[in-house]
């Protein structure tokens, strides 16, 4: 069963019947093919990487966007005056980020970096988050965890970008311990959804 990312982190951080809520959405979620369309945040990750991989300036960042529903332009509008302001005046390279599937038992969760950037001598595997809050020490820490787990290089910084905020948050070796509870969390989607 493949489950995304963001879906998996979401269930981790729950507990109670919280817990049991969110494993149902997961079910539902996997019963239903992926529709483009349904995707929120698809046009917003696609530009930004399509601004990097073609070199494009970031003042192209909102024509490569193109037009938005009304429901959509505020949000889009935060997140490419924040991506902006990340980018500021560093001096980026592109290069395609590795992607991988953490496995666990039946579960395949897409490890998947949206951007490989390099700028000052190091090269950075970047997870965009999206969301207008503010992404929870835990949640930062989880999807590090699973990120230096899964794709354990060493020649690239793990990375998640708070892209409203131009946060940029990176993987620390102590996050690591993680991967002990979040197997655990693992076997008991697992179990849920069985």
């Amino acid at each position: 069963m493949q489950i995304p990312l963001t879906s998996f982190i979401d269930f981790v951080l729950k507990s109670g019947s919280p817990k049991k809520t969110c494993a149902d959405k997961i079910k539902v979620q996997l019963s239903e093919p992926y529709e483009p369309a349904k995707d929120y945040y698809k046009r917003f990750r696609e530009a930004v990487q399509e601004l990097h991989s073609k070199g494009h300036d970031k003042k192209e960042l909102d024509k490569l966007i193109g037009n938005l529903p009304d429901k959509k332009v505020i949000n889009y509008g935060a997140m490419a005056t924040g991506y902006k302001k990340f980018i500021g005046k560093k001096d980026i390279t592109w290069f395609n980020p590795p992607k991988k599937d953490w496995i666990y038992g039946d579960l395949s969760i897409p490890i998947n970096p949206e951007i490989g950037l390099e700028w000052g001598g190091d090269k950075y595997l970047i997870k965009l988050y999206l969301k207008s809050e503010q992404p929870s020490k835990d949640r930062i820490a989880s999807v590090l965890a699973l990120m230096k787990h899964a794709i354990p290089t060493k020649n690239h910084i793990h990375a998640l970008l708070d892209v409203r905020n131009s946060k940029l948050y990176l993987f620390e070796a102590s996050m690591l311990s993680l991967i002990p509870l979040v197997e655990a969390e693992a076997r008991s989607l697992e179990h849920l959804l069985s």
